[in-house]
């Protein structure tokens, strides 16, 4: 997984430094190194699972640090769909896109947590890698290919317009239905649906057992603060967004890291929570203070242009995606070495079966 990591995170910051806008004009060559790397990660991500089990070296560690970087890379998929679709990271949509995947993996690992097991959709994460990756090569193949019209009745098409122009605030007209409209509505929609039907079948199954409302990091009240701290983190990331949208490119790429590693951050802990069995932190300690301090500080840096220096300007925003990323390390680190010696395990080290086990 962390290999596979590697890959996705070299594509993530070629794009940024290829196509920082993220609207669509990336060249055809990131086309196909992201659906390569995009490849590798898939792969890796879902063979490690089966590997630690050939092996009998599986541990929470292991589990923590899998998911951990499949919280990083969820929001890094969104942006790829971003590029790929060519929505731009000043847009409004476009923003929901990257917290609308944030919300979908959280929900993902809120059944693992309440359920004690992790459950299925038709369309998961590893789909819609998938899909991610065949528009990628299509895209690469002919700049048109997702701009394709979907065969459907012309009544249905103006009807899916209408939902379109009302969720992306545009107000384009006529009775026909592009593929990657097509796209950009089921990524808009799909995490909605998702996150009304785990609530509701999280809820479903409290009524019906409660003994699980004796486990810390379980029960209903368990369940209504985590989702109130993601709800207030997916607001506030988009009024941060929504406030520096057309003050450059540069703040735009900042927000996208912070608003990456405060979720990841945020994920972790209830990851964390969820490995040691244990209640979730509440107040500050829960929500990361540098990644909401670093979102405030971003927006007052971007609205200064006119009084600081670029220079200035500039240091900053490198102070905030350094002070945001040390968090998430340090709360990574402090929290792998205590299970780590809980466990009796070492970092990144897999201990060989002995002949009885074999």
């Amino acid at each position: 997984t962390f290999i596979g990591l590697i890959f996705i995170f070299i594509s993530f910051v070629v794009l940024l430094c290829h196509n920082p806008s993220c609207d669509g004009s990336a060249s055809k060559w990131w086309m196909i190194m992201a659906a390569a790397c995009g490849f590798i990660y898939q792969t890796m991500d879902g063979t490690d699972g089966k590997q630690a089990r050939r092996l009998r070296c599986g541990s929470a560690m292991g589990e923590l640090f899998d998911h951990g970087c499949d919280a990083l890379t969820s929001s890094i998929y969104a942006v790829f769909s971003m590029e790929i679709l060519g929505m731009g990271l000043s847009s409004t949509v476009g923003a929901i896109f990257v917290l609308n995947a944030q919300v979908a993996f959280f929900c993902s690992n809120l059944t693992l947590l309440h359920f004690g097991r992790q459950r299925i959709r038709l369309l998961d994460s590893q789909e819609m890698q998938a899909l991610v990756q065949v528009c990628s090569i299509a895209k690469a193949m002919s700049r048109n290919a997702l701009h394709v019209l979907i065969p459907i009745p012309k009544s249905i098409a103006l009807n899916l317009r209408r939902i379109s122009n009302y969720l992306t605030g545009q107000n384009s007209q006529g009775d026909e239905f592009h593929l990657h409209e097509m796209c950009i509505l089921i990524g808009l929609l799909m995490p909605v649906q998702h996150a009304m039907s785990t609530s509701i079948a999280i809820f479903r199954h409290y009524r019906r057992n409660r003994k699980n409302e004796y486990l810390p990091e379980r029960g209903l009240s368990s369940f209504a603060y985590q989702a109130t701290l993601v709800t207030i983190w997916y607001i506030f990331a988009l009024l941060v967004h929504k406030s520096i949208c057309e003050l450059g490119a540069l703040p735009l790429i900042v927000w996208l890291l912070v608003s990456i590693f405060g979720f990841g951050d945020l994920m972790n802990r209830i990851l964390v929570a969820r490995v040691a069995h244990v209640r979730l932190p509440r107040g500050q300690a829960t929500l990361s203070l540098p990644s909401v301090m670093g979102m405030l500080l971003l927006v007052s840096l971007a609205h200064a242009r006119k009084r600081l220096p670029e220079f200035l300007r500039l240091l900053g925003y490198i102070g905030i995606v350094l002070c945001t990323l040390m968090m998430y390390f340090a709360y990574v680190v402090d929290n792998g070495n205590r299970i780590c010696n809980v466990l009796g395990i070492s970092w990144f080290q897999v201990s060989p079966r002995s002949n009885k086990d074999k």
